[in-house]
């Protein structure tokens, strides 16, 4: 699994949602990655703040599309991508 691959399916692997196999990968690649466990604690850090604020309305489709291709772009120095 690679970091992008890693980050799509990183909301589902943090609430234990992936299939074991994806599961076995995702751990995989966190293990050998030097990158990606602080980023995984970052953003699960993110997620537990977020999830105690008051419920809000969705985000509007163009604005999470953006903050998903900021998150992704943060990535950027990284040579596994």
């Amino acid at each position: 699994m690679s970091c992008d691959e890693l980050i799509d399916k990183l909301i589902d692997y943090l609430d234990g949602e992936l299939v074991e196999e994806q599961r076995a990968l995702a751990k995989s690649h966190l293990d050998s990655c030097p990158n990606c466990p602080s980023y995984v604690e970052s953003y699960s850090y993110t997620v537990k703040v977020v999830r105690k604020l008051p419920q809000c309305r969705r985000l509007p489709e163009a604005v999470e599309q953006r903050l998903r291709a900021a998150l992704k772009d943060a990535l950027c120095g990284r040579t596994d991508r």
